[in-house]
């Protein structure tokens, strides 16, 4: 798998997780999954540079609060883009306060999810195509 321009979907659910992996690799994007941020914080340290993060609002063990704190803690992953999958609304303070580039709510509409992931990743077979 390219360690760069995927999506890395980060979930606790694993039958989301697959859902979204069928979704996203259907529209020809490569994607990286995690469990949860202990495991998207491993895979981003051992060198995965996803051009989009998807990541779950509430987990057990590390929310998207505290991953998003220990990615902007880094230079060299504050930069990727991230977007909240959430159920439940925290309140704009609380919601805003991740500082991350679009929420999403769940149950998510495959085709908006699928907008919101082409503003920021281009569809590796695409572009495959292209570059012949």
């Amino acid at each position: 798998m390219p360690w760069w321009n995927c999506v890395l979907v980060v979930d606790d659910d694993l039958d989301l997780l697959q859902a979204y992996k069928e979704v996203l690799e259907l529209d020809g994007h490569e994607v990286a999954l995690a469990r949860n941020g202990f495991e998207a914080l491993r895979l981003l340290k051992q060198g995965l540079r996803p051009a989009l993060i998807l990541l779950d609002l509430m987990m057990p063990g590390m929310n998207a609060w505290s991953f998003r704190l220990r990615q902007l803690e880094d230079p060299a992953l504050a930069s990727i883009p991230v977007i909240v999958l959430y159920a439940q609304d925290m309140g704009a303070r609380a919601m805003n306060a991740l500082g991350v580039d679009g929420l999403l709510e769940k149950p998510v509409d495959l085709d908006v999810l699928l907008a919101a992931v082409a503003a920021y990743v281009k569809p590796a077979r695409a572009s495959a195509h292209h570059s012949q």
